[in-house]
């Protein structure tokens, strides 16, 4: 029996070695854009209760260095002093309008609401998407988002370093995924964009798939590319300088939730992404099962360190350069440990989202 347990083992690690260095690596390859003339751009954001965030996010897009650009934040139901703040700030600057949303059409979920009433009041050539949370981490953000003839724009969006063991955790999670949506984008196999930190030309947007997934809560940027992405032109956007930095959740049950809602759509995703990610998440879990149990049970430990070894200095070298590319740090050191949590974590945060009801938008 050794020998067929050992040659399982030796597979589920080689399949996480050719992701790593057939998908993963062809972020590292991916080059700079180069600078092309500027279409008109609507910036869409839909908030609710962002009081707090808005000044300093409107304050930073009035930085950008864009020729030609508006700005249009739909204030859903929000119980703070957004609208206040709101209709102070859209006397300083023109290019700022704001929706404000009192009641919630039967069949619509907030945000996918809130985004289609953007959609019925963007004027300009190129939609770009973020989140009132999140701020743009140079002048040059909507320049670099939106210049250039491809329909779609995939973005990054990292999370603020904080101290602590759950911002460590967010910070891999975060790479973690950009590793994954940005390769296969890369390697012509685009299944997700972030909410956070895309663009897509204004009449490339399928509205009709948005209004066929208005009940969902998750999905206005994952489900939308998803459907489109490979009829469309694709193309990511990994400069630094062309990403928006988001606040972090702060406490383990708001990100477990936050992440729920993310993942829950999921199951909606085409047959052919749902298998690769499967296929890889998969080996990813079953490969730390059988490294830990064979270490308890002392068996071929030595084969088993060297095999599990040379899966985990593969996938160490491209996470730590992709990250650098980026220009992401998290805690290097931290990696064996982190991954392993990650192996635990995703399929326990899959199937709770897999089945969890009444998810909510907050």
């Amino acid at each position: 029996m050794t020998e067929p347990i050992l040659i399982f083992f030796a597979l589920i690690c080689l399949i996480q070695i050719i992701f790593h260095w057939s998908v993963f690596v062809k972020i590292l390859k991916k080059r700079g854009l180069k600078d092309s003339e500027h279409k008109s751009v609507s910036v869409i954001i839909a908030a609710r209760n962002e009081a707090k965030h808005l000044e300093k996010l409107i304050e930073l897009l009035d930085q950008q260095n864009h020729p030609n650009y508006e700005v249009i934040i739909v204030n859903d139901r929000s119980s703070d002093k957004s609208r206040n703040i709101l209709h102070k700030l859209e006397s300083r600057y023109t290019w700022l309008s704001s929706i404000h949303i009192e009641t919630l059409p039967q069949g619509w979920t907030g945000k996918k609401h809130a985004i289609n009433k953007a959609l019925e009041e963007a004027k300009n050539q190129v939609l770009l998407f973020t989140d009132a949370d999140c701020i743009p981490n140079s002048k040059n953000w909507i320049n670099m988002m939106t210049s250039g003839e491809s329909d779609i724009k995939l973005g990054y969006s990292p999370y603020e370093i904080e101290p602590g063991l759950l911002n460590q955790f967010i910070q891999y999670e975060t790479l973690m995924t950009g590793l994954q949506y940005l390769g296969f984008a890369e390697s012509g196999k685009p299944y997700m964009a972030v909410g956070r930190n895309w663009s897509i030309q204004k009449a490339s947007y399928p509205k009709n798939i948005l209004e066929s997934i208005k009940g969902f809560e998750g999905g206005d940027d994952d489900l939308i590319l998803n459907h489109i992405g490979n009829s469309a032109s694709v193309e990511t956007v990994i400069d630094p300088s062309a990403q928006t930095i988001s606040k972090p959740k702060s406490n383990w049950p708001d990100y477990l939730k936050q992440k729920i809602r993310h993942l829950s759509v999921g199951i909606h995703y085409n047959q052919k992404h749902l298998t690769r990610l499967g296929v890889f998440t998969l080996a990813n879990v079953i490969g730390w099962f059988f490294f830990l149990i064979a270490l308890i049970l002392g068996f071929e430990p030595y084969i088993i360190l060297i095999i599990f070894g040379l899966r985990s200095l593969s996938f160490y070298t491209i996470f730590t350069r992709v990250g650098l590319k980026l220009g992401t740090s998290p805690n290097y050191w931290a990696l064996p440990l982190l991954d392993l949590c990650y192996s635990i974590y995703y399929p326990v945060i899959g199937i709770s989202a897999w089945s969890a009801k009444n998810i909510k938008w907050s």
